[in-house]
């Protein structure tokens, strides 16, 4: 591209126009999917991905979409919160704190039959509700018990599926 030359007048007055080049990414924005924390606690035990509502996306969040309905944003969440695939990330992919985008692609995700992804993704809504009546501080110890238990069916699922 040549300074003042036609094209880059166009490409000019298209930036400074269109209302969605003021941003890169903006494809992606306001979908719904999943996402992580750029900076892991170097002591965690888990990738603590959650659901990404449609939103703007930022670096301080990593975020991801499924581009199938094969798995879905609660499947893939649930397997990223397992503590195989944990322990598969930090053995194989990354050890650092840094958790990236490409790491989180190198992480093998299994394809699910339907019955185990209804299991999966039921076990990923009864954990969101727990996780959200302990914020509200209902029944909190008992919320706790029963969230470890979900987290437990979730690792099972999770490793059935690994053949584990």
């Amino acid at each position: 591209m040549v300074v003042g030359s036609v094209e880059s007048t166009n490409i000019v007055r298209f930036l400074k126009t269109d209302p969605k080049a003021r941003f890169q990414g903006y494809k992606f924005y306001f979908r719904e999917g999943f996402c992580w924390n750029n900076v892991l606690n170097p002591e965690a035990r888990l990738l603590k991905v959650k659901l990404k509502g449609a939103s703007v996306n930022d670096v301080g969040s990593m975020s991801l979409f499924p581009l199938s309905n094969l798995c879905s944003s609660k499947y893939i969440i649930a397997l990223l919160n397992s503590n195989l695939l944990f322990a598969f990330y930090r053995e194989f992919v990354n050890c650092s704190v840094n958790i990236q985008i490409n790491d989180i692609r190198q992480v093998p995700i299994i394809i699910p039959s339907t019955s185990q992804l209804k299991d999966i993704e039921v076990a990923v809504i009864k954990a969101i509700d727990c996780r959200i009546a302990q914020g509200r501080n209902d029944n909190s110890e008992l919320n706790s018990d029963t969230l470890k238990n979900i987290e437990n069916d979730i690792d099972g699922y999770v490793n059935s599926i690994y053949l584990i």
